[in-house]
């Protein structure tokens, strides 16, 4: 019998996939990290976090994982892996994942078809999906903002200009962010 932990014998699909999902997950991290510096919308949804809070996000049952930690007015990306979190959101496979983070489905969907499960408070897990929604705001093209949500986000000028340069900063920032 084989041993499922074992890379070897997983199939070039899936490891594949948990390529792209380690690429989805820094990229989110990333923004995530700039926008908390800069977008007035995502600070106003912080400003409700405690301190030190970390919030992971990841896929069941061995990763790959991200987490951040609330620090001041901002977010700090900790890197790839569990670090202690306060709460943990946890898609059930890869393929769940993919969805919310390619834009097919929001992820506020992807909980209400228990396709992900939550370790902490459920309060603070609003408040993160929150923020993740304001993230992909950015972070998406609005074409997949339309699958997402029920009514699309319309961007003002000055969020056309934050989106922009969010994006021209995001290659920098993950290739900086590799490293954690």
């Amino acid at each position: 019998m084989s041993d499922p932990t074992d890379t070897g014998n997983r199939s070039l699909s899936y490891r594949a996939k948990t390529v792209l999902v380690k690429t989805l997950l820094l990229a989110f991290a990333t923004a995530f990290e700039a926008l908390s510096k800069s977008c007035p919308e995502l600070k106003a949804e912080l400003a409700d976090w405690e301190e030190g809070r970390v919030f992971s996000l990841g896929v069941l049952p061995n990763g790959p994982y991200i987490s951040i930690r609330k620090e001041g007015d901002r977010v700090r990306y900790l890197g790839m892996g569990l670090y202690n979190p306060t709460l943990t959101a946890l898609f059930k496979n890869l393929d769940a994942i993919i969805l919310p983070f390619t834009g097919q489905i929001g992820s506020h969907t992807a909980f209400i078809q228990h396709r992900a499960i939550l370790h902490g408070n459920v309060g603070q897990a609003m408040q993160a999906n929150r923020a993740m929604n304001i993230v992909q705001k950015y972070l998406l093209p609005g074409f997949m903002l339309k699958k997402m949500f029920k009514r699309p986000p319309k961007l003002s000028p000055a969020q056309m200009v934050l989106k922009a340069r969010v994006m021209a900063r995001l290659g920098v920032g993950i290739v900086k962010n590799m490293g954690k």
